[in-house]
């Protein structure tokens, strides 16, 4: 692997969560340009592409999400319009955002099976993100609030130094913590002369500090997905191992109802060892926010509401007490069914099951170290797939990066006997790259709308009025025509504008209130001020 490549994985794996995780749009913009200027070089330097059986699965489920994702962009809808066969979106702004995360995270990990072929250079990626994931680690149990605090002006009681959410930085700490046993626990386990070497107690330590990050966090999530990864590398490494049958299975059994006593403890007694109790406000939230989802997939159940736009419809189906929670639904596996709709839903589930399939055959056939490198990097995605199931790991790019970078360890040559090597036509590359730039485009006006939308805070109403205006021209995206309208609401209620401009501001915001809500003809805050200036 070329020193070049090494200098961007360093900064993508530094920068991503130490800039809130990379999910404001400045960081989003970064990350996306960081991913396809990595994965641009690999594709167009390169003439023949390693395929495992693995990896193949894997693009075949991430082409046919990213395809479908540009179909629905292609047919547009209102609320209101319901095609019954052809896929389609009620958004296609939100759609834009979550597309050029999934696309980089795809090509990124294309890039990353044909650098990361053998241990030793997948050893040295992993430790590149050890290290940063503890100086993040660190930081986190050090300044906890106050990093976001400084850097933003506002403290948010549930961030987790540059993580807004305690529950992403759990995530991203566990995660990390599984990357870290990869350094050390298969030599630890099978090398019984030195056990831990002098480097090996510096792995240690770094794996000690992130087990007590994800604690630190005090996110019950985390904690649970922890020892649901626990509990796979356990049950892997004993059911894999060359024991007799009936101490196999009382093992087995035994590291089950230690698994099952655990789950119980912390659910029981959450609040006392430090973390959330159970079944409080949030919770109950999830749960309303689940069964909205529902109910809206059950009038979209063919075609979805389309790929990131599920908050554009959220407000017709949940309480008003809902309605400030976050745009995601806490569940990005039930939110990719909403996506897609049954159909396409059941495709993406039997692509899932075809990959987990072929992930459990390569075990059979590696000698032991390689068996254990791999149940290792299997716990840290079982784990990730738990949190992906009450919370929203795959939109953020500091918890998403690190699931498909383990992917693609797991895709590897190092770990499958059966390697195909084939070419990819020019035109196919030239499409990549159109599709990079398009994306790339759109998140440069994104990041032009946000700017906008956060500096314009300092000038006086009349040009705040127009600056937002402006903005609505580079990306009108729901959330800022929202704001742009509010504002000029605002001044219509002012009492230092004259009559006339008041009336004029009035009519405005009559006139554009109508024009959007014939795109999100749902949308609670625009229906408000259409009645309000009628």
């Amino acid at each position: 692997m070329k020193f070049a490549y090494y200098l961007i994985f360093i900064f993508l794996t530094l920068f991503t969560p130490l800039a809130f995780g990379g999910s404001e749009p400045w960081g989003l913009i970064i990350f996306n340009f960081s991913c396809l200027t990595f994965s641009g070089f690999i594709l167009f330097k390169k003439q023949k592409f390693i395929i495992t059986p693995v990896s193949k699965t894997i693009l075949s489920l991430l082409g046919f999400l990213i395809s479908l994702a540009f179909l629905q962009l292609l047919n547009q809808h209102t609320f209101l319009q319901k095609p019954a066969y052809f896929p389609f979106t009620l958004c296609r702004y939100y759609s834009l955002e979550g597309l050029s995360l999934l696309f980089s995270l795809s090509m990124l990990y294309f890039a990353l099976i044909q650098i990361a072929k053998h241990t030793i250079e997948i050893k040295n990626m992993i430790l590149i993100m050890t290290i940063n994931a503890v100086a993040v680690a660190l930081i986190s149990i050090g300044f906890r609030t106050e990093f976001i605090q400084y850097f933003s002006g506002s403290k948010m009681l549930a961030a987790f130094g540059p993580f807004a959410s305690r529950n992403h930085g759990a995530q991203f700490m566990m995660m990390s913590f599984f990357l870290s046993l990869f350094l050390w626990l298969p030599h630890f386990l099978l090398v019984k002369t030195q056990r831990l070497p002098k480097k090996n107690i510096y792995y240690l330590i770094f794996s000690i500090i992130l087990f007590a990050s994800i604690f630190a966090s005090h996110s019950r999530g985390g904690v649970i997905a922890l020892i649901l990864g626990l509990f796979v590398l356990s049950f892997l490494c004993v059911l894999f191992s060359k024991k007799r049958n009936y101490k196999k299975i009382f093992i087995l059994t035994m590291i089950t109802i230690t698994f099952m006593a655990l789950m119980h403890l912390i659910i029981t007694y959450s609040a006392v060892i430090g973390l959330r109790q159970f079944w409080t406000g949030s919770d109950t939230a999830r749960l309303g926010l689940y069964s909205a989802a529902i109910d809206m997939l059950k009038d979209f159940p063919y075609t979805g509401v389309g790929f990131d736009a599920f908050s554009t419809a959220i407000d017709a189906y949940i309480p008003f007490a809902l309605r400030e929670f976050p745009r995601y639904l806490h569940n990005d596996w039930l939110e990719l069914l909403l996506s897609f709709g049954y159909i396409a839903g059941t495709i993406i589930l039997w692509l899932i099951f075809v990959i987990i399939f072929d992930i459990t055959k390569l075990f059979k056939d590696l000698e032991r170290k390689k068996q254990i490198r791999l149940f290792i990097l299997c716990a840290g995605l079982s784990g990730f797939t738990f949190t992906g199931i009450v919370d929203f790991p795959f939109h953020l790019p500091a918890c998403a990066i690190l699931f498909f970078i383990s992917l693609a360890f797991v895709s590897a040559e190092t770990f499958s006997s059966k390697i195909q090597t084939k070419n990819l036509p020019i035109i196919f590359k030239i499409i990549l790259l159109c599709l990079s730039c398009f994306l790339l485009w759109y998140n440069f006006q994104y990041v032009r709308a946000w700017r906008n939308f956060i500096f314009v805070r300092q000038f006086m109403p009349q040009r705040q009025a127009r600056e937002l205006s402006v903005s609505l021209k580079y990306y009108p995206s729901p959330k800022y025509i929202r704001h742009a309208l509010a504002g000029k609401y605002k001044m219509f209620k002012s009492k230092n504008i004259p009559e006339n401009e008041r009336i004029q501001i009035k009519e405005d915001i009559h006139y554009l209130s109508g024009h959007y809500l014939e795109l999100y003809p749902k949308d609670a805050a625009l229906s408000r001020l259409f009645v309000w200036t009628k």
